[in-house]
C-alpha cells in the first residue's frame, strides 16, 4: 500500500498546483485505501477542456475518462450566518456537530424520552396546582388578593429568564444547564410540597420557573444538534410537544386525587420522584451532546459571554417581558386594578422598553454587532407568521384549559377529580395528534396542517360558549375538550422547526427561547385579557344568581377564545400560503 501511495503522489502532482492536489490527493488515498487497487490512467491529453468544473476538479480533462470525481464541498457548520452575530465558532471537541452524531437507536430514544420528560414536568406542577388550588389557599392561608400568584410568578420568572439563559447556553454549553435546571426544579418541587405558609410557596414556584427556563430552550438545542433532519428530529419535536398535554392532564388527575384523599402535598411528592428519574436519566442520555462552541478567534468564554451576547438587548426584553407579564398577572384577580397609577407606570414602561426593543435590533445590526433577535427575521414571513400564531394558539390553550376548569368545579359543581376526568378526551387528541405529526410533517405542507388544524380547534370555544349550565357533557364539553388541542399540537412541532431553521446552528438555544417566550407571553397575557373580560361581565351583569353571572363571564372568555382562534386561522392562511414543507432530510 506505501508503493501506491508514493506512485500516486508522484505520478499525479506534477498536474495540480496546490489547491487542487489538497482537495484531489486525499480524495485517491481514501480510495486506495477502501477499495480495489486501480490502474494508473493514462497521461493526460493536451487541449482545452469541455467543462468549467473539468478544469477546478480534474488534472485530467478528458470528458472520457471512467473516474468521476465528485465535486468537494466545504463543510458548513452553519447556516447563513446573519452579518450582526460572530464569526462563526469552531467546533471543540465537546461542542455541538455539524453533522449530527452517530448514536445507537436507544440512546436516541433515550434522549427523547429525557427531553419531554422535562415538557411533561413543566406542565405537570400546573396542573396539579390548578386542580389542589382551593385547598392548597386554605391550608397555608394563602390570601385571596394573592390566590393566582402561585401561577403567576411561575411563568413570570420563566418569562424574564428564557431569552438570557438561552444565550449564555450557546456559549456555556447546553448540556450542562439542562442538567442543573433538571436539578434545580427537582429541588424546589419538593420544597413546593413541604411548603406552610402561601408566601414560601410563591418563592418556591419563582425558583421553578427560572430552573424551567433553563431547561426548555436547551431541550431545542440538543434536539436539533443530536437529530438530523427528517424523521428523528420530527419524532423528537414531536414527543417533546406531546409531553405538554400528558403532563398538564396528569397534574389536574393527580391534584383531584390526592387532595381528595391523602393530602395534595403527595402530588407533588410524586412528581419529584418523576423528576429525579428525568434528570439522572439526562445525566446519562445527554452525555456527549449540547457541548458549548469554542471560539475561531481563541477567546475563552467569559469573554465571549461579553463580547458576543447582546446584554442590553437582553436585558431590555426581558424586564419588559418581566414587568408587562408581572401588569398582566395581577389582572385576572381584578380588572380594576390595572386603573391603579402604580400599574400603569408600569405598564407604560414594559410597553416603551419592548417598543424600543426593535430599534436596538436595527442599531446593533447596523455597527455589525450581536443582535439578540435580528429584525431581518421577521422579514421572513414565515417566522412572522408562526410566532404570531403561537402568542394566539397559546393564549386560546391557556383560557379554554382554565375556564372549562372553572365551569366543571364553579357552574356544575363538580369535584376537582371528576373535573379532572373531563379533560381526558384534550389528553387523548394531543397524543394523537402529536403521533400523526411526527409523521406528517415532513410529507404535507405547513399551511395545509396548521389550517386545517386551526379550522378543527375553532369549533371548540363556542361549544362551550352556548352550553347550557346544566348540559350533558357528551353533548358540548367532550367536543370541546376533544378538538381544543389540535391546531397548538400542531402548531409546536412546526413553529419549532420553522424558528429553529432560522437562528444558526450555534444559536439553537435562543431559537428555543425565542418558541417559549411567546409561547409563555401568550399564555400569560391570554388569561390575564381573558379574565379581565369576564370579571367585567360578571360585574355588570343583571343576573341576579351569582352562579348565572359568573357563567356570563365565563361565556364572554369563551368567545375570546374564539376569536383567537380565528386570528390564527387568518394568519396562517396568509402568512403561511408559500410556505412548503419541513422537517424534511437533507440529502
Amino acid at each position: 500500500m506505501g508503493f501506491k501511495v508514493l506512485l500516486f503522489k508522484s505520478y499525479y502532482s506534477p498536474f495540480l498546483n496546490t489547491p487542487q492536489r489538497d482537495k484531489i490527493i486525499p480524495f485517491f488515498l481514501h480510495q486506495l485505501t477502501m477499495s480495489t487497487p486501480i490502474s494508473p490512467p493514462p497521461s493526460p491529453p493536451p487541449g482545452p477542456t469541455n467543462d468549467k468544473h473539468d478544469l477546478e476538479l480534474s488534472p485530467f480533462p478528458n470528458p472520457n475518462f471512467p473516474l468521476q470525481i465528485p465535486r468537494p464541498q466545504p463543510a458548513k457548520l452553519t447556516s447563513d450566518l446573519p452579518p450582526h452575530l460572530p464569526p462563526t465558532p469552531a467546533l471543540e471537541i465537546d461542542s455541538l456537530p455539524s453533522s449530527p452524531p452517530l448514536l445507537s437507536k436507544p440512546h436516541l430514544i433515550a434522549i427523547i424520552a429525557t427531553l419531554s420528560g422535562i415538557s411533561f414536568l413543566n406542565t405537570m406542577g400546573s396542573g396539579i396546582l390548578i386542580a389542589a388550588l382551593p385547598t392548597i389557599a386554605l391550608e397555608v392561608s394563602l390570601p385571596q388578593s394573592l390566590l393566582l400568584w402561585p401561577a403567576a410568578v411561575y411563568a413570570l420568572s420563566a418569562g424574564c429568564l428564557l431569552l438570557p439563559l438561552s444565550a449564555v447556553a450557546d456559549i456555556l454549553g447546553t448540556r450542562h444547564l439542562w442538567i442543573s435546571g433538571s436539578f434545580l426544579f427537582l429541588l424546589f418541587t419538593l420544597a413546593v410540597g413541604l411548603a406552610k405558609t402561601g408566601i414560601q410557596i410563591i418563592l418556591f414556584r419563582t425558583v421553578q420557573g427560572a430552573a424551567m427556563a433553563m431547561c426548555l430552550p436547551t431541550s431545542v438545542s440538543i434536539i436539533v444538534g443530536v437529530f438530523p433532519r427528517g424523521g428523528w428530529r420530527n419524532v423528537a419535536f414531536a414527543m417533546n410537544g406531546m409531553g405538554q398535554p400528558l403532563g398538564y392532564a396528569t397534574g389536574l388527575v393527580l391534584g383531584g386525587v390526592f387532595t381528595g384523599t391523602v393530602g395534595w402535598r403527595w402530588a407533588y411528592y410524586m412528581m419529584a420522584g418523576a423528576n429525579l428519574v428525568v434528570s439522572l436519566g439526562g445525566v446519562w442520555a445527554l452525555r456527549g451532546t449540547g457541548g458549548r462552541h469554542a471560539d475561531g478567534r481563541g477567546r475563552g468564554r467569559w469573554e465571549r459571554l461579553r463580547g458576543d451576547v447582546d446584554w442590553v438587548g437582553t436585558g431590555m426584553v426581558s424586564v419588559g417581558m418581566g414587568v408587562l407579564l408581572y401588569v398582566l398577572a395581577v389582572a385576572p384577580g381584578g380588572y380594576l386594578s390595572l386603573r391603579r397609577p402604580e400599574n400603569v407606570v408600569l405598564l407604560v414602561g414594559a410597553v416603551g422598553l419592548l417598543g424600543t426593543f426593535p430599534w436596538w435590533m436595527g442599531r446593533q445590526e447596523r455597527r455589525g454587532r450581536p443582535a439578540l433577535i435580528p429584525n431581518r427575521l421577521w422579514r421572513n414571513a414565515a417566522f412572522t407568521s408562526v410566532c404570531v400564531s403561537v402568542f394566539f394558539c397559546w393564549a386560546a390553550l391557556n383560557g379554554i384549559e382554565y375556564f372549562s376548569t372553572l365551569f366543571f368545579q364553579q357552574i356544575q359543581g363538580l369535584s376537582p377529580l371528576q373535573s379532572s376526568i373531563r379533560f381526558l378526551p384534550h389528553v387523548l387528541m394531543g397524543a394523537v395528534v402529536n403521533i400523526l405529526m411526527s409523521y406528517l410533517i415532513s410529507r404535507v405542507k405547513v399551511s395545509t396542517l396548521v389550517v386545517l388544524s386551526a379550522v378543527v380547534t375553532l369549533v371548540a370555544p363556542p361549544l362551550m360558549a352556548t352550553v347550557k349550565v346544566d348540559a350533558n357533557y357528551w353533548h358540548a364539553p367532550f367536543w370541546a375538550m376533544l378538538l381544543s388541542p389540535a391546531n397548538p399540537d400542531v402548531l409546536f412541532t412546526v413553529s419549532n422547526l420553522v424558528i429553529s431553521d432560522a437562528f444558526p446552528l450555534e444559536f439553537q438555544s435562543l431559537a428555543g427561547g425565542v418558541f417559549n417566550e411567546v409561547a409563555q407571553f401568550g399564555n400569560s397575557a391570554g388569561l390575564a385579557i381573558m379574565g379581565a373580560i369576564a370579571a367585567s361581565v360578571t360585574e355588570h351583569s343583571r343576573e341576579a344568581d351569582h352562579t348565572a353571572a359568573l357563567m356570563e363571564g365565563y361565556r364572554a372568555a369563551f368567545w375570546t377564545i374564539f376569536a383567537c382562534c380565528a386570528v390564527v386561522l387568518v394568519v396562517s392562511l396568509v402568512g403561511l400560503r408559500n410556505a412548503g414543507t419541513v422537517g424534511k432530510k437533507r440529502e
